[in-house]
């Protein structure tokens, strides 16, 4: 399991979690789902960046300081021209703007557990969130990207907690 192969501790915000076996997607509310498609079974990188995923979701509901709106303007200031269509973005703008921060949180435990160069890897080959996903990854946005964890209050895992 994931949580004997790594000590997934610090990134662990909710901890009911559900198998679904007929979820297409895992997805985080209202309760964090886990999907059983194959690419999640059959690569414990894939499962465990998707289990950061949804979690970092729990972390910004749960944990960030600000309104939704403040939030989402605050990251539109820094990234103006977000390509939300699928699979660039989420299909809507806001949703593309918060996961922004959601990726970028998912990106920073991965590199945690497995390396950069292996998170890199794992999330530049999804084939859903392309343009989030190369957004977060290009490291001349990772000053702008600290930032806005910091002014949020978003910060955690084993760097932050």
């Amino acid at each position: 399991s994931l949580q004997e192969k790594y000590d997934l501790t610090p990134w662990i915000i909710t901890d009911v979690i559900e198998v679904d076996e007929k979820a297409r997607m895992p997805r985080s509310h209202p309760v964090l789902t886990m999907s059983t498609k194959d690419e999640y079974l059959k690569s414990d990188i894939k499962l465990l960046s998707s289990f950061l995923h949804e979690q970092s979701h729990w972390h910004v509901i749960k944990n960030g300081r600000g309104s939704k709106s403040e939030f989402r303007a605050a990251i539109k200031a820094n990234f103006p021209n977000v390509q939300f269509e699928r699979p660039l973005g989420s299909g809507t703008e806001g949703g593309t703007l918060s996961h922004i921060i959601v990726c970028y949180l998912e990106y920073v435990a991965l590199s945690e557990l497995i390396g950069k160069e292996k998170a890199i890897q794992n999330l530049s080959t999804n084939d859903y969130y392309t343009w989030v996903y190369q957004t977060i990854i290009n490291s001349e946005n990772h000053d702008k990207l600290d930032r806005l964890v910091q002014k949020f209050g978003l910060g955690f895992g084993v760097n932050n907690s």
